[in-house]
């Protein structure tokens, strides 16, 4: 697979040459040193209280990884320190409320549903449909993004975190030719939790979107998730707080590797595992992260791209199989091919499952949404796996340990 640099409109090529200029000077918006960002985190939230210094490792690792080997052009260094400033931003404004608003955090949480399995598998259509349900609230990205409000918001005024997400899009768009068709992204649309997780600064989250080959390294030998896991029920709290008479839906691939952490946090969460042959699931990610990358990177490595996502599947795939062995009863397993042929009706077999209540409301809110996302609406997504070095058989071979001996697809 062959990959290009996107035209960027004049506006992004000026942006592009004042960011080199001040990439040169070493000024702060495209520093990525410890000090530089802590320091903006702390006088945007006008507070310094990170909480518990655990997270420092993933940031550290991070940072180190988006310098040595991300080789991120100017623009790329300015998107990375932005998101990497506002996820500690977003660390302090939690760790203020667990001081001053102790309330939020003792109220019992409602048992969410949490969808995962294989990215690529299924799992966003299945998170729009449960969020089409009055019953049920998905997080939009713009909340994901900033779970607390500005600190000076106007509850009469339009909230000021759905701008500058919608902002940020709009930046970012022309670096992304081609995304809509591979991962639509929306202010106002629901996302993963990949983001949320992203305070903890062990997410996901960074490796999908730079080139940080040894903070993935660093993210797949991590096998301790409970902090982590434990600021998840917190933000989730949080969330709970804006609409209390609704469970929420959440999402992550990522959960599939850490079941046991989520699962002594939240114990009663209803679990959903979605399926699909992991030949299409990696090559469809590895896809979607070359896109990702070549917007913020001069330099994009299929083959340390491809290496990684297996490694990643490989390590989860091993880790959901320790914790079936354990717990044989908690997953609700779901099949693609199944859940393609009758979507409402997967997702009613679902809410039998957990004694969850059906109405024909829910039912219509359901077959709405699919009626309104036809496949292939923002345009199909071509991958294979020999864009990326593979054959079918190199993917199933690599991970024959769970899909032919544990599930069956």
């Amino acid at each position: 697979m062959e990959t290009q640099k996107p035209d960027l409109p004049l506006s992004l090529k000026v942006i592009g040459v004042a960011a080199k200029l001040m990439s040169a000077l070493d000024l702060s918006p495209t520093r990525l040193d410890e000090d530089s960002v802590c320091e903006a985190a702390v006088k945007a939230a006008r507070d310094s209280d990170f909480g518990d210094p655990y997270f420092r490792e993933g940031l550290q690792e991070l940072l180190r990884s988006l310098q040595q080997d991300a080789g991120l052009h100017p623009i790329g260094r300015m998107v990375a320190r932005d998101m990497v400033t506002n996820f500690l931003i977003q660390r302090l404004k939690l760790v203020k409320a667990r001081v001053q608003e102790p309330e939020i955090f003792r109220q019992p949480l409602t048992a969410p549903l949490i969808v995962t399995g294989m990215a690529r598998s299924g799992t966003t259509f299945l998170h729009n449909l449960l969020a089409s349900d009055p019953a049920n609230r998905a997080i939009p990205q713009w909340e994901l993004m900033r779970p607390f409000p500005e600190s000076d918001a106007d509850p009469s005024e339009p909230d000021a975190r759905i701008a500058k997400m919608e902002s940020a899009l709009k930046f970012r768009q022309p670096m992304l030719p081609g995304l809509d068709s591979k991962h639509a992204l929306r202010a106002d649309a629901p996302e993963e939790c990949i983001i949320p997780l992203s305070i903890t600064f062990n997410s996901l989250l960074f490796p999908t979107l730079f080139p940080v080959e040894g903070y993935m390294h660093w993210y797949l030998e991590n096998a301790d998730s409970t902090p982590k896991y434990q600021e998840y029920k917190w933000i989730l709290q949080v969330f709970q707080v804006g609409e209390p008479g609704q469970r929420l839906a959440m999402k992550a691939p990522a959960h599939m590797g850490s079941l046991g952490s989520l699962m002594e946090q939240i114990p009663d969460a209803m679990i959903i595992q979605l399926h699909r042959d992991p030949a299409a699931c990696v090559s469809s990610v590895c896809s979607l992260i070359v896109t990702y990358h070549q917007s913020v990177s001069n330099r994009v490595d299929i083959a340390m791209i491809t290496d990684l996502v297996l490694q990643l599947y490989e390590t989860w795939l091993k880790r959901n199989l320790a914790f079936r062995e354990r717990y044989p009863d908690i997953i609700y397993d779901v099949y693609y091919s199944s859940f393609v042929s009758d979507p409402v009706g997967t997702v009613r077999q679902i809410y039998s499952h957990f004694d969850l209540p059906w109405t024909e409301a829910a039912a219509a809110h359901l077959q709405a949404t699919i009626d309104k996302n036809p496949k292939n609406k923002h345009g199909a997504h071509h991958y294979a796996a020999a864009d990326f070095g593979l054959t079918e058989s190199d993917i199933t071979d690599r991970l024959k340990f769970f899909y032919g001996e544990v599930i069956s697809i």
